[in-house]
């Protein structure tokens, strides 16, 4: 008996292009994607539902490439119109940023996909942000484990609201081929032809409202987390003001200049600013110079303000702004941060070996 051979469909959508036989054949393997990230999606659900912060690790890992995915395709369905038209070629102002786009590159992809498929600034910036913490997560180790599960819901909630927006230009089905397992659920056509355009859509619908993502709880996690950074850093200024950490007690205004002009006279940036200044002196005399001379960019205790910041993100309605102002605070202030638990730590060195030569050890 011959063969039975394997049956086949593509549709594509009104007004598009005429199909050219590699259009067919990316035709075909659209569903295949379009069940890939859907499976993945689904995957991350599972383990952003259970709460935990390991498990919000891979939920955010899995949207991440989710997102990663869709971005490159959109660049890839760019790619064959300004191939096989000339003319369309010929007057597209954005080839640079589509070949950056087909390359390795993260951020290229979000750019193009700002430029060709209605990314908005506010969902690029979450997204740039979440695909920083999924690279210290996964790259660096950095555990980020206070808002790591509130972080991964945001982001599952915006992948799957940005998704629901993609529109392929064509899908194409082979009886050889098979849909993942957790994808099927999703598409609801017949054994010829198992997926309709608007299947992914509603697929990325019901992921996201199973999520059920509230902005006021990760709101909270990044205004809890903030203010905890913040106590902590507050303890820091009282023990290097209060705990003789130079000899003498200071005020905290000078503990904080104090702190920054210690670290920089170790720096090129600091010795070059003394020599660009004619400074000449000992290593102490420096110090000191730079803490009275280097525009510093904190003068003052900046406790006072870090809480106000705190206060305002707390009271915001809006969890892509509350990330973006987060963001920006951990950014601007994390010199200083961590110049201030360097000098915290040398104090309490310097003060338990004060206690040990007065025991006499």
């Amino acid at each position: 008996m011959p063969a039975k051979r394997a049956r086949s469909g593509c549709r594509r959508r009104a007004n598009s292009c005429l199909p050219s036989q590699t259009d067919l054949m990316d035709c075909f393997q659209m569903i295949l994607f379009l069940a890939s990230v859907l499976e993945q999606l689904d995957l991350a659900l599972e383990h952003i539902a259970k709460g935990d912060v390991h498990n919000a690790r891979f939920g955010l890992m899995l949207t991440d490439n989710a997102v990663e995915l869709v971005f490159h395709q959109i660049a890839k369905e760019k790619a064959p119109d300004l191939k096989s038209y000339s003319f369309l070629r010929e007057e597209y102002a954005h080839q640079d940023a589509l070949n950056k786009a087909l390359g390795r590159n993260f951020d290229a992809k979000l750019k193009f996909a700002k430029i060709e498929a209605s990314l908005s600034d506010e969902i690029a910036q979450t997204v740039t942000i979440l695909h920083g913490y999924r690279n210290e997560v996964y790259h660096v180790g950095l555990r980020h484990e206070a808002i790591l599960p509130a972080l991964s819901a945001l982001y599952f909630d915006t992948a799957c609201g940005y998704f629901g927006t993609y529109k392929p230009r064509g899908l194409g089905w082979s009886s050889n081929q098979k849909l993942p397992e957790r994808a099927k659920k999703y598409f609801h056509g017949h054994t010829t032809f198992p997926g309709g355009f608007d299947d992914f859509a509603n697929g990325c619908a019901l992921l996201r409202k199973t999520c059920d993502h509230n902005p006021k709880t990760t709101i909270s996690a990044l205004a809890d987390e903030m203010d905890e950074i913040i106590y902590k850093q507050n303890v820091c200024i009282d023990i290097v003001a209060d705990g003789v950490y130079a000899g003498q007690q200071t005020t905290r205004d000078e503990a904080v200049v104090s702190t920054q002009a210690w670290r920089l006279a170790f720096s090129e940036e600091g010795k070059a600013f003394a020599m660009n200044h004619s400074w000449s002196g000992n290593w102490l005399q420096l110090v000191e110079w730079l803490g009275k001379n280097y525009p510093h960019k904190f003068r003052s205790d900046p406790i006072p303000s870090w809480e106000k910041q705190a206060a305002r993100l707390r009271a915001n309605q809006n969890p892509h702004t509350a990330l973006s102002n987060y963001q920006s605070f951990m950014a601007s202030t994390a010199d200083i941060r961590e110049a201030l638990e360097e000098s915290a730590a040398a104090a309490e060195r310097e003060i338990d070996s004060a206690i040990d030569r007065a025991r006499g050890k």
